[in-house]
């Protein structure tokens, strides 16, 4: 016997909600608990580190620095991704379209949270996390459109 749980539209856009008032929660929670006085160049954290590792070994504590926050960026994003694709797709639309709306929408919603933390007194991010932030909504984008390709079967 085959079971088929239908969420309709309205509880993933309710959700898709909830996903982002938590990632604003999270953005407030996280002001002024760490700040940047420079304004870092996109992927220099990735250049430094492969420098690092080019010249000697490098330690896990500095790894740690640099690569969970970009790991916790991409994770933030990846469900409201997800549940953006979910709620735009349409059979009349086509794949691409949504997958161009969701990331377009995600690079939005990054750009403003950047924006407001901009002009917060002690900054929390940088143009990093638009990308990191951006990639973490076409991850989930992906997930989204997989969801419908793939048949789990636990026997």
């Amino acid at each position: 016997m085959q079971t088929t749980i239908t969420v309709r539209r309205y509880v993933t856009v309710l959700l898709l909600l909830v996903v982002t008032g938590l990632i604003v929660l999270t953005t407030v929670w996280m002001s002024g608990k760490s700040y940047s006085k420079i304004d870092p160049q996109p992927f220099d954290d990735i250049r430094h580190l492969s420098h690092r590792i080019a010249r000697h070994p490098v330690s896990t504590h500095l790894l740690a620095v640099i690569i969970v926050p970009i790991i916790a960026n991409i994770l933030l994003f990846v469900p409201w991704g997800f549940l953006l694709f979910i709620a735009l797709y349409t059979v009349d639309r086509p794949t691409l379209q949504t997958y161009v709306l969701t990331v377009l929408l995600g690079l939005t919603f990054t750009c403003a949270i950047e924006a407001w933390q901009y002009f917060l007194p002690s900054r929390v991010a940088d143009v990093n996390d638009i990308i990191w932030n951006t990639t973490g909504a076409l991850l989930g984008a992906i997930l989204g459109h997989l969801r419908a390709r793939l048949r789990f079967e636990f026997a």
